[in-house]
């Protein structure tokens, strides 16, 4: 179920890269938006609201991709995975999970934080925070703590985040329409109004965005 879940989502992804390649590959202008990630102080009230956005966003992506699994979950099943079986385990899940579709979910966690003011460590802290939320309160409806996915998933995940980080910016801030779909499609967030510090950059007359101009006469 987990593969062919997978798999759908590659061809989706897939697909929509190809229709937007063809139509807008050959197109250029410059970027209508600066992006600048910020890091800022955060309260607790905001923290924890984050968190919560993230405990959200968890349980509908866990509907979305296991709902025969959802559809069994029963409160005892918790309690048994919790406090019965002993709570933590090393799962033996395919290496597709461990080391792609969790640190993927991981790099998904960090880009969130960074979205929305953390600095990188902050960031980093918010994945570990969320990767918890997600093994001790939604995955234990299905099956015990997963120890070894409690760390893959924010380790790897914020590294892979940080490169991801990286690269959408520097694709975002292009003049090719193609790359900047890309851009957007590696940081998600920025589609968003959430997103921290995205400035609109002023177009002048002529389509071209503000710089110095120098004029020569002969």
């Amino acid at each position: 179920m987990r593969r062919q879940v997978m798999r759908k989502a590659i061809i989706v992804v897939l697909l929509a890269t190809i229709i937007t390649l063809g139509s807008s590959a050959a197109a250029s202008s410059p970027p209508p938006k600066k992006y600048t990630p910020v890091s800022r102080k955060h309260t607790w009230k905001e923290r924890f609201m984050d968190i919560g956005v993230m405990y959200v966003a968890l349980w509908a992506g866990y509907c979305a991709s296991q709902p025969i699994t959802v559809a069994k979950i029963q409160a005892k099943d918790w309690e048994r995975n919790v406090f019965e079986i002993g709570g933590v385990i090393w799962d033996d899940d395919s290496w597709i999970w461990n080391f792609a579709a969790h640190p993927i979910a991981g790099s998904e966690y960090y880009l969130y934080f960074r979205s929305r003011g953390y600095a990188p460590k902050w960031a980093f802290a918010g994945s570990f925070v969320t990767s918890f939320v997600f093994e001790e309160l939604i995955e234990t409806f299905s099956e015990p703590f997963s120890f070894n996915d409690f760390l893959i998933t924010p380790v790897v995940g914020s590294l892979l985040g940080y490169g991801r980080e990286r690269a959408a910016l520097r694709l975002l801030h292009s003049d090719i329409k193609f790359n900047r779909f890309i851009g957007h499609v590696l940081w998600i967030e920025t589609n968003f109004w959430f997103f921290e510090n995205a400035e609109v950059i002023p177009v002048s007359p002529d389509g071209r965005a503000p710089g110095l101009t120098f004029t020569a006469v002969f």
